[in-house]
């Protein structure tokens, strides 16, 4: 695993210098670690913290071989080839194809079992960012304000259907400061296009993107598709919103429970029109300003909402329920833990690892040649 073994070298006089064959070829320096070292630490830094990860590999190679920083310095220099390779690629995918514009079916039957649909989930998640300088231990008890203020460091997942059915995890490539290097959106599009082409008038894409409904990924599906992509708004955030807002509103609870009653199954059909009749005509608000909330949020999203009964019927998916467990697996599992912050370039440097890792290409990153033979 540590590649480590004891043999004599020869030494060269050479303008009255003695050196090695390793000094002249500028090999093996000191520090160096094996492959089957680098890919070992990687892989258990996405799963623990660096600390117990250096603590495994000295029990697993009888020595303090690497340092939790060097683990570190190991995983962001990693996700930063790794960032390097997408980028090529995405721009290899563009260039090739002229970088057309991406051709949606506008017309998609959502409620047809037989259509076939290429899903697309987006969510985000965040994690308390780094302190620029950490503070002593008696400055670390930060006020209840203080400590909601503070920075994070936020990384989008996005997961594109593949034909067989199983999905592709794509996140943001980095530099080495952990700054993009260039748009998810362009990753997308070049993987649409690498996969489906890029559609046609007489074949367009069946794009069908379920969505939390946040502004930010509604603009980028709006970037990559333009206005005719078929968006779906989450079941789950559409339910838990207006049980939220209706708390706001009702009067008390068993008003809250009589209209969410007559909200939810409306909803549920698809019948937001109806529900806003509802909220304008049949609600006596405790807050009218949350009310108005609650219906500007319905108008807004009204293409959005459709007939989650219809489509369950069909087999179709309503919910992005898959993405956040996705993200969660991506960034939450190993970064989520109480105590922790993060760098930008830390963070986001193991999510584009684990994304390769979900993506079935982990032993072809550390180990190329010997998947090749």
């Amino acid at each position: 695993m540590h590649g480590e073994f004891t043999f004599t070298q020869q030494r060269y006089k050479l303008d009255g210098q003695e050196r090695t064959y390793f000094e002249l070829t500028d090999q093996c320096h000191d520090g160096n670690f094996s492959s089957g070292l680098q890919e070992l630490s990687a892989y258990y830094a996405n799963r623990m913290s660096y600390e117990e990860v250096e603590k495994l590999v000295r029990r697993m190679t009888g020595k303090r071989s690497l340092s939790d920083q060097r683990i570190w310095q190991g995983v962001i220099a990693k996700s930063v080839e790794v960032s390097q390779q997408i980028a090529d690629e995405t721009l290899e995918i563009l260039e090739a194809s002229g970088d057309p514009p991406l051709l949606v079916n506008s017309q998609l039957d959502l409620y047809d079992s037989e259509a076939a649909e290429i899903l697309l989930f987006e969510d985000g998640i965040q994690v308390k960012q780094q302190k620029e300088h950490r503070a002593s231990r008696s400055q670390a008890n930060l006020t209840e304000n203080e400590n909601s203020e503070r920075q994070r460091v936020n990384t989008d997942v996005i997961m594109l259907q593949r034909p067989q059915g199983d999905f592709e995890y794509l996140t943001t490539p980095i530099q080495k400061d952990g700054t993009p290097l260039l748009p998810l959106e362009l990753v997308v599009k070049a993987k649409l296009i690498d996969i489906y082409g890029e559609g046609s008038s007489d074949n367009p894409l069946n794009i069908v993107a379920i969505i939390d409904g946040a502004r930010s990924i509604r603009c980028r599906l709006e970037s990559l598709f333009g206005p005719s992509v078929r968006v779906v708004l989450d079941w789950y955030h559409l339910s838990t919103k207006v049980r939220k807002l209706m708390g706001m509103i009702a009067k008390d609870k068993d008003a809250k429970r009589l209209h969410l009653k007559a909200i939810l199954p409306k909803l549920w059909c698809g019948k937001t029109f109806k529900v806003i009749d509802y909220l304008q005509n049949q609600v006596q608000a405790r807050s009218p300003d949350v009310l108005q909330e609650l219906i500007t949020y319905l108008k807004k999203h009204q293409t959005e909402i459709i007939d989650y009964r219809r489509r369950q019927q069909a087999g179709k998916t309503i919910g992005s329920g898959r993405v956040e467990k996705g993200v969660d697996v991506v960034v939450g599992h190993r970064q989520k833990n109480k105590g922790m912050s993060w760098s930008e370039r830390g963070s986001r440097a193991l999510g584009i690892l684990k994304t390769v890792e979900l993506n079935g290409q982990w032993e072809q990153l550390w180990f190329p040649q010997t998947i090749a033979e």
